[in-house]
């Protein structure tokens, strides 16, 4: 009963947030982790011209709490969800279960980001009747990167999205420096990336990104660094946590959050990759003669 076992009665669960957030450096380390997360799908959601008519697909939804926030801020009719891992559908369902969303109906499924077209051809119920089988706005928040591949994501995106209107909406990574070319390096630069779960063939300049969502149809791209704003915010936040809750937490899980953290001042400082946010509209369908 005594040592630091009763933490927990102290501790109140907020969210079950994980993105990098979008981190305001007049108030970091005061910020807290949730209100980054927040700025961060703000940031992204911003200027979709989200109504109330919307049918929003949110592919790599976290734990759920983006979807919630997006139909508090937002209030689309509709938001469906996809994630590949169970556990964090499982967490997302409780979550919307237990908190009011007025006007706003989320669904949440276990589906493949690469799979997208295969995903609405397996689901029924997913649209109204009188609707079209397609969605308004396709988002995707601090995930794309890990897709295997995202290229193959973007052009199943756009064909799940309505021609001409439907919105693409990305918090995503890219390269800032070309990846080496020396056996020894290129090795290291996988090796790197395979550990994050991060596809290398992902891992793109500007250019080829840019290159890809034009060969996946969209127009008007919109793509904005941001990086200055995320990886030194997460960093400091992890080692802050750190510090206040070490003695509570078990060894393994500190070393890989200060592990981690050290990864992030590194991206920070030798400006290795792009933090992007990317929006763009979807062209028109492809003439199919």
């Amino acid at each position: 009963m005594y040592g630091l076992q009763h933490a927990f009665l102290n501790l109140e669960v907020t969210g079950w947030w994980f993105n990098m957030g979008l981190w305001d450096k007049e108030r970091v380390p005061a910020m807290r982790f949730q209100d980054a997360c927040k700025a961060l799908v703000e940031k992204v959601t911003s200027r979709l011209d989200i109504t109330s008519n919307s049918h929003i697909l949110d592919v790599g939804f976290g734990c759920g709490d983006q979807d919630v926030y997006m139909a508090q801020l937002h209030k689309p009719a509709r938001i469906t969800g996809i994630t590949i891992e169970p556990i964090q559908h499982h967490a997302a369902q409780d979550l919307v279960k237990r908190t009011p969303t007025p006007g706003t109906d989320i669904h949440l499924y276990v589906a493949d980001a690469s799979k997208l077209p295969q995903f609405l051809e397996s689901t029924p119920g997913l649209f109204a009747p009188s609707t079209n089988r397609l969605f308004s706005h396709v988002i995707s928040i601090d995930s794309a990167y890990h897709y295997n591949t995202r290229a193959e994501f973007l052009r199943n995106a756009a064909q799940v999205l309505q021609p001409n209107t439907g919105r693409l909406a990305l918090a995503d990574m890219i390269l800032a420096k070309p990846p080496p070319n020396s056996g020894l390096g290129l090795s290291i630069f996988k090796t790197v990336f395979n550990a994050m779960e991060v596809p290398s063939v992902n891992m793109k300049m500007m250019d080829k990104y840019r290159q890809d969502l034009e060969d996946a149809g969209f127009v008007d791209i919109e793509i904005e660094c941001i990086e200055d704003n995320v990886f030194s915010g997460l960093a400091n936040h992890i080692e802050n946590q750190t510090s206040r809750f070490g003695g509570m937490v078990g060894p393994g899980v500190k070393w890989t959050y200060l592990a981690l953290a050290k990864g992030l001042w590194w991206l920070d400082r030798s400006k290795w990759l792009h933090f992007v946010v990317v929006k763009a509209r979807n062209g028109p369908r492809p003439s199919s003669s």
